[in-house]
């Protein structure tokens, strides 16, 4: 009788719940995961239901966890939130099932090239491109005014830090997870004309010890002499907060961020400040995988499709800022009836830089790490040579 029941019920129960329930691990989106979810679990009448899972907020800590649970071939995982920035990594590894190629243009249709690009890897789409932000200058009330910056034109880091030293205004970067200074690192050099890193191989070039690298050297360096801010911090929206806040260098998804809830209302915006003469943004997103030994891939790339769908694409942009990797997107009546940044997000989002797409840029950014802190110590006469052969040495495998 005990076996006959446990057939009948629990066991059953157990089968049932195996078959229909999708795990959605989800990183520090701003994005309500729950919401979502809930829409496309009632959208599926009954093929499947959604549940949150949740990843590290450390993007360290979030990396470790998945390279760990990917590798050991864990089943647990049916979809995937996955940084854009590990999206070679986890693709070169093959720990990313292939997307269906009749999803592949559905997937990849009217995408921005930067969150294309970033979702593509050895020629093939890897993830579904979900939502991908640039960063944007923020500021308070009339602050930028009374600093004496046209917002309407390109503002350059020297103008921008001249301007708050008048005022006695701060000028905060947000790092929200720890990867704010390599993606901070990575924009400037684009912005002097340069790349990082180009190419997926051992032998990409690096381009730091070069005349863009010591301009981005010389940034970091005017920034931390006039002592507006810390760098690249997780107390940046606190700060920014602040009596003395004034500008605050942020993804455009952060005005919903409830740290700012007292000051959101009073917040203005403008593009990235300049190096040169054009506004390069750092851009950074999420792309929506299946990992390869998930195993209910078909009802998971349904799930995907669901949260890919325009209504998803356009909730995710009104209720909360993010920026949806699909151009049309910004189209959305509820979009441009809610998301007023978009003059200036759709125009970063094309001029913009993400990190480079290389299998090797977790290794990457730890050399950027170790050689662009502390802040005091960053020269352009010195800095952008050796930050080079450490990233060198961390594409090639070796000890710098």
């Amino acid at each position: 009788m005990a076996l006959s029941w446990c057939v009948l019920t629990a066991c059953g129960s157990a089968g049932a719940r195996s078959a229909s329930v999708l795990d959605w691990y989800v990183g520090p989106d701003r994005a309500d995961a729950a919401a979502l979810a809930r829409a496309c679990t009632e959208a599926s009448n009954g093929d499947y239901s959604i549940r949150i899972r949740r990843l590290p907020v450390d993007v360290h800590d979030r990396h470790t966890t998945l390279v760990r649970r990917l590798a050991a071939k864990d089943t647990s995982i049916d979809i995937l939130s996955l940084d854009s920035a590990f999206t070679a990594e986890f693709s070169a590894a093959r720990f990313l099932a292939p997307v269906p190629e009749n999803l592949v243009p559905v997937f990849g249709k009217d995408v921005f090239p930067a969150a294309l690009a970033a979702a593509t890897y050895d020629g093939q789409l890897a993830v579904a491109p979900w939502w991908f932000d640039p960063q944007l200058l923020w500021y308070r009330g009339n602050v930028a005014e009374r600093a004496g910056l046209d917002t309407t034109k390109p503002i350059s880091w020297e103008g921008l830090i001249a301007g708050a030293e008048r005022l006695g205004v701060t000028v905060q970067i947000d790092d929200r997870d720890g990867s704010g200074l390599a993606q901070w690192v990575s924009a400037l050099v684009a912005g002097s004309g340069s790349a990082l890193v180009d190419g997926t191989g051992r032998k990409a070039k690096v381009g730091l010890d070069s005349d863009a690298g010591r301009a981005a050297a010389s940034v970091v360096e005017l920034y931390r002499k006039s002592r507006l801010g810390p760098g690249p911090s997780t107390e940046a929206l606190k700060n920014f907060a602040a009596p003395d806040g004034g500008f605050l260098l942020a993804p455009s998804s952060v005005v919903t961020d409830p740290q700012l809830a007292a000051v959101a209302a009073d917040m203005g915006w403008t593009a990235y400040p300049t190096v040169g003469l054009t506004s390069v943004a750092p851009l950074a997103g999420v792309g929506l995988a299946v990992p390869l030994y998930a195993p209910r891939s078909t009802q998971s790339y349904k799930a995907i499709s669901c949260l890919t769908s325009p209504t998803s694409l356009a909730s995710i942009m009104a209720d909360v800022g993010h920026s949806a990797s699909k151009l049309t997107t910004y189209a959305d009546p509820a979009v441009t009836s809610s998301y007023p940044m978009a003059a200036v997000t759709k125009k970063a989002v094309q001029t913009g830089r993400a990190v480079p797409v290389t299998p090797y840029w977790n290794l990457v950014q730890d050399a950027i790490d170790e050689t662009w802190t502390p802040s005091a110590d960053v020269a352009p006469d010195q800095t952008p040579q050796t930050s080079q052969s450490a990233v060198r040495a961390a594409l090639e495998g070796r000890l710098p």
